[in-house]
């Protein structure tokens, strides 16, 4: 055998051996600079002053004294490639003085936002990162003009961030070598498939190849989850049920009213030294990916051809509801849950067919695990789809009956609910407390109508979208509002539904997918219909208190849209299915001429946002305003968000605190309440199941709400000691978590069997 011969027989081999060696090297690499390779502490005497700074114990300057602008900078340093944490220690009485880096280097060489000193807080860290090696960095601390500020300690730390984040690109590369190794050992029409996809991939992250974000309506309220799961993570708690850094870190319950399980990906990649924006872009990259491939593989098992997986996959990949909530909107639970919808789609239509040549449990975990995709991502989207689901089993009635149908339906209800259950648990236990939860000012039922929020018919149906703009009442008319329909694409595919259900109803009723298709068309029909203005909501709302709440809830009609876009994508395909046999002539031309009218409609979408949005950078957590709850859910009743003070300790009596620490939701202190007894209050908002305990003795220490619901400990007369303040789970929580994994445990082992027997068996 010559070499070319042992390559291709051995080529299996040396593909994991060559991926081994670069994750190998990464890795290493890693572990040789765990340890803070550079590390530099400044003494008073090495600072460049302005004129009126005070250099004694610290440095110093006054509106007395000093003006506004530079007055203290560190000497030139020489900082190799890397990512170095700056600490800063202050004392300042007004907001507006600033710590910030510059260097020679560009701005993309060179990132480190400048960072406003809070009075609140004495103590703060900023973030460089070099891109390349510099010989001039500057620390530079800038006077506000107003007030006094002082700098106690500057440092300057190099990390392993850069190590670590290469151990994900490392992953990454291996990750495209599989996938080219696969496309080369694939024949001709599945190597067509994986370019495809691989298109209509890259053509969705569009907005997403540059070096920022762009600003969509709910995007600081979800960076603000993905970073307060980093801070959970890196306080050493999992799962984060309570999130620390919201509301001034006092902490915040939508880790566990608001599903957040797909967000440990970005969280993760923050640990690893990503900033916020990269971290932010990762995660839509890979929903978008999952889009991909999950409504390829739907579409595909419900018409069992490739080429109509290919057309869902486009369609609904593309489709203007899924791109405004992915881009305008920034609704990251939304778009993230609307990833899972082919997929219970696809599950559910093949338990109703009951025909499938696959086993029965397939479409049992096809449903079950989109069902699971929703419910940790949206309980909105698990609401509306729930809906659905149930109006189709009312037209199916008589299929539903069937034993087999029903005992598949009932088994995939039974496994989402074990796989869910560590969700479940703890959100039917708070939502029965005193939380505001579908607060007036979010609903918007205090200002104006459900029905007014819904759309008008020419909405629906657009060629030309605007990505920009808000959602009004429709007294306001459709000025200055973003496009929210179902575009071309699938408007083309309805009225080829309908010509072909007109004209060549006979030969579309020997197709087992007909009266799929018919059933979706007019499910599709009544959503939109529900969609729009004309629609009675008001009407069904006021009927009961109850129902009002439901409807309440969906704060807008459009949202339905989603679940429409999905059964129109059905309907799309089954009609290029039916046309390819009823007009076979003239279908070529057809089909290209929708592809260019989809080609127009996204990417005039994609122009009007990209080249309409301003900047949005955004790479560390001091960036992020941690009082973007927007409409304050999830806060104990009665909270006024605007008295929540930062780092706000308070005593009362008698009581004195020494050795406060602070790690996430955890507070860990010495403290002394005197002869007469005393209370301290600490920055945490209370939730049930906060717990105080004596560090030494592990007795219970009285705790409750103080003012305005934050953390209060008792402490009885003539105690000292150090306690320990932190959020406990129940242990009906654990057990719903216990479950729930050992659920998927044993899902994971049942496909893994299966598919290695399938494997062996073509062996």
């Amino acid at each position: 055998m010559n070499f070319s011969q042992i390559c291709k027989s051995y080529s299996k081999y040396i593909i994991l051996g060559l991926q081994a060696f670069i994750l190998l090297t990464a890795v290493f690499s890693w572990m040789l600079h765990r340890g803070n390779a550079y590390n530099r502490v400044f003494t008073l005497d090495e600072y460049t002053l302005s004129g009126t700074a005070i250099a004694a114990e610290d440095v110093s300057i006054d509106e007395l004294e000093g003006q506004a602008g530079v007055f203290l900078s560190t000497p030139a340093l020489s900082l190799e490639k890397g990512i170095y944490q700056i600490q800063v220690d202050y004392n300042v009485d007004r907001p507006g003085s600033v710590v910030s880096v510059s260097s020679s280097l560009g701005a993309m060489e060179c990132i480190a936002p400048p960072l406003e000193l809070n009075p609140d807080t004495h103590s703060a860290a900023i973030t460089l990162e070099l891109s390349r090696n510099a010989d001039d960095v500057y620390i530079e601390a800038s006077f506000s003009g107003s007030g006094f500020l002082s700098i106690t300690n500057m440092a300057v730390n190099e990390t392993s961030g850069r190590y670590k984040k290469n151990i994900f690109h490392a992953f990454l590369l291996c990750l495209l070598i599989s996938l080219g190794y696969c496309f080369k050992r694939s024949d001709v029409p599945a190597r067509k498939i994986m370019l495809a996809l691989s298109g209509i991939f890259l053509l969705t992250c569009y907005p997403l190849y540059t070096d920022y974000l762009m600003p969509g309506h709910d995007i600081p309220f979800h960076l603000l989850r993905i970073d307060a799961v980093s801070e959970g993570l890196s306080a050493g708690t999992f799962p984060v049920k309570l999130h620390p850094l919201w509301a001034k870190g006092h902490g915040y319950a939508i880790g566990i009213l608001y599903g957040d399980a797909f967000l440990y990906f970005p969280a993760f990649l923050r640990l690893l030294g990503f900033s916020i924006q990269s971290a932010y872009k990762y995660f839509a990259a890979a929903v978008n990916l999952g889009t991909v491939l999950i409504s390829y593989y739907s579409f595909r098992k419900m018409f069992s051809d490739k080429r109509l997986g290919v057309l869902g996959s486009l369609a609904y990949t593309l489709a203007p509801y899924r791109l405004v909530d992915m881009y305008t909107r920034a609704s990251v639970g939304e778009y993230t849950a609307m990833m899972f919808l082919p997929l219970v789609f696809c599950g559910f239509y093949l338990i109703l067919k009951e025909t499938s040549e696959e086993p029965r449990w397939k479409p049992v975990l096809m449903t079950a695990f989109g069902l699971t995709g929703l419910i940790q991502s949206h309980v909105l989207s698990c609401l509306m789809t729930g809906f659905v689901m149930i109006l189709v089993c009312i037209l199916s009635l008589k299929r539903l009956l069937r034993p087999r149908v029903f005992f598949s339906l009932a088994s995939a209800a039974a496994l989402t609910l074990a796989l869910n259950l560590c969700f479940i648990v703890p959100f039917l236990d708070f939502y029965q407390e005193e939380i505001q939860i579908f607060s007036p000012d979010w609903t918007g039922r205090a200002v104006g109508s459900f029905q007014d929020k819904g759309l008008f018919p020419i909405q629906l149906f657009t060629l030309f979208q605007r990505s920009n703009g808000g959602t009004w009442a429709s007294t306001a008319g459709i000025y200055n509002e973003f496009t929210l329909g179902i575009g071309i694409f699938l408007t083309i595919g309805i009225f080829l539904f309908l010509y072909l259900l007109c004209v060549h109803r006979r030969e579309m009723t020997d197709d087992s997918n007909y009266y799929p298709a018919l059933l979706c068309m007019v499910l599709g029909g009544v959503l939109l219909y529900m969609c729009t203005c004309y629609f009675p909501w008001d009407a069904l709302a006021s009927l009961s208190e109850g129902l009002d709440h439901i409807i309440g809830s969906l704060q807008f009609p459009w949202r339905l849209l989603a679940p429409a876009t999905v059964l129109l994508t059905f309907v799309l395909c089954y009609s290029w299915k039916a046309a390819r046999k009823s007009f076979e002539k003239y279908y070529p031309s057809l089909l290209v001429g929708s592809l260019i009218l989809l080609a127009v409609n996204c990417g005039w979408y994609f122009y009007d946002y990209c080249y309409t949005q301003e900047p949005y950078r955004i790479y560390n957590t001091y960036e992020l305003n941690t009082m973007a709850l927007y409409s304050y859910d999830y806060l104990p009743n009665d909270t006024d968000p605007e008295a929540i003070q930062e780092s706000a300790v308070v005593m009362k009596g008698t009581a004195s605190i020494q050795a406060y620490h602070k790690l996430g939701t955890t507070v860990t202190c010495t403290v002394s309440s005197g002869t007469e007894g005393g209370a301290i209050e600490f920055p945490l908002l209370y939730y049930k199941y906060y717990r105080c305990t004596d560090t030494d003795t592990a007795q219970a220490v009285s705790i409750g709400p103080g003012a305005n619901h934050v953390v209060r400990v008792e402490l009885p007369a003539d105690y000292t000691g150090t306690i320990q303040i932190r959020f406990v789970e129940p242990w009906f929580w654990r057990l719903a978590e216990v479950i729930s994994l050992l659920t998927l445990a044993a899902v994971s082992l049942l496909i893994f069997r299966y598919e290695t027997k399938k494997y062996f068996k073509k062996m």
